[in-house]
């Protein structure tokens, strides 16, 4: 009897052993995979931004070229439009397509957009089947995905440069795409640690990324209102009566772009305070961007953060005054774009830094 009991005794350990060993390999099994979902997730992720980035650089050197801006008679070549060609956005990758001017960098636009539509479509379905194993809600991932589908059939149904609203919507689209992507990666990748006063220093970087998107809107408005040349030195405008009673209509979001018989935008004197406001406000953000940098430089935790900051404002201030001074070349113009992107990413990387994280990031 001793020996039968002591047998099952051992054979009750055995049994005891194998489930464990099934369990800890279950365990093993599901670890493995969740950190092969999370290294996807954020390479996916990474990509995105990566292609959203030059998308947005692409997008804005195509929007000023087409105007006209950098063209061989300035500034009398500015603003001449095409109805014929208005609908650039289906024919780009058609026969009659192949004799766009820049060509090149309208294909090479399509096809990174595309790309992009695809990754953005991976990453929801990610988002989705992770379920809450992630450092950020899934509304982030859902709002890019919005965002992918609202850009791509404004590109292809209205692709047209005669409607302000369309415009600053792909502006504003790409950047807002820009600016989470940026987001996600960072609340993916990393838990960042928190400065003891974050909370008294949060406030400040929520109005610094406002007053960086109410910039970017102004300058978006006036490119898209052809306001390029209505004040062709720093603090001198064209036109005598840009003050007059259709100032109101120059910041009218339903205005209307009116076309003489061959082609050329007609532009009211009243447009010269779309780029008066812009260069004014951008004083305005790099002072309390300056502000900003001078209050938070002793924390060591946002040196970093603060730097980029730093860096991007002045730079955005000196390729502005370098564009007005040198007549608008195309390609300062449309490093002016990219550097815009640029203090955006920045602002947002300091908010990231002073928000407490919903939850821990995924191992991997």
């Amino acid at each position: 009897m001793q020996i039968n009991g002591s047998s099952g005794l051992q054979a009750h350990r055995l049994r005891a052993v194998f489930a464990l060993s099934l369990q800890a390999d279950w365990l093993f099994c599901v670890d493995h995979e969740l950190q092969e979902s999370v290294a996807i997730y954020r390479s996916l992720i990474s990509l995105s931004l990566l292609l959203t980035l030059l998308t947005v650089v692409l997008s804005a050197y195509i929007r000023l070229a087409d105007v006209g801006i950098g063209c061989a008679s300035w500034p009398q070549c500015y603003a001449q439009l095409n109805p014929g060609t208005e609908q650039q956005g289906i024919t780009v990758l058609t026969a009659e397509g192949r004799g766009m001017a820049h060509y090149g960098a309208r294909v090479a636009h399509r096809y990174i957009a595309s790309t992009l539509g695809l990754f953005i479509v991976a990453i929801f379905i990610v988002a989705l089947r992770q379920g809450r194993s992630r450092a950020t809600s899934v509304l982030v991932p859902a709002a890019i995905f919005g965002i992918t589908v609202f850009l791509s059939l404004l590109g292809y149904y209205t692709p047209t440069r005669s409607n302000p609203l369309i415009t600053m919507g792909n502006l504003l689209g790409g950047m807002a795409l820009l600016g989470l992507l940026w987001w996600l990666l960072q609340r993916e990748t990393e838990r960042a640690d928190i400065p003891p006063d974050a909370l008294g220093l949060r406030p400040l970087a929520w109005v610094s990324l406002a007053l960086v998107l109410v910039q970017i809107v102004l300058g978006g408005w006036s490119s898209a209102n052809y306001a390029s040349t209505s004040c062709p030195g720093l603090i001198r405008c064209e036109g005598e009566d840009f003050f007059s009673g259709d100032t109101a209509d120059a910041f009218n979001p339903l205005r209307d772009i009116t076309l003489d018989a061959q082609g050329q935008v007609l532009r009211p004197d009243s447009l010269a305070v779309l780029s008066l406001s812009h260069r004014a406000f951008a004083l305005f953000t790099a002072g309390y961007l300056a502000w900003l940098v001078r209050k938070t430089r002793s924390q060591r935790l946002l040196r970093g953060s603060v730097a980029a900051v730093s860096f991007f404002s002045i730079s955005q201030l000196l390729v502005g005054i370098g564009t007005v001074w040198f007549d608008v070349p195309l390609l300062l113009l449309t490093v002016h774009n990219s550097l815009a992107a640029g203090l955006l990413l920045s602002c947002v990387n300091l908010l990231h830094r002073l928000v407490p994280p919903a939850g821990s990031a995924p191992p991997g």
